[in-house]
């Protein structure tokens, strides 16, 4: 697995359970999570994950 790839989905995921739990009041930065979680997911995949 990848850590990079790990620690944003690990972002993302706290991001909008705080905000589906009513702390934060909008998903601060979830757009720019997604966009580099989708990003490093592609780039691992044309590496062919090396």
């Amino acid at each position: 697995m990848d850590i990079p790839l790990l620690i944003i989905g690990l972002l993302l995921l706290a991001t909008l359970a705080a905000f589906f739990a009513g702390v934060l009041p909008y998903p601060v930065g979830w757009i720019i999570l997604g966009i580099a979680f989708i990003g490093r997911w592609l780039h691992l995949r044309t590496r062919g994950g090396n």
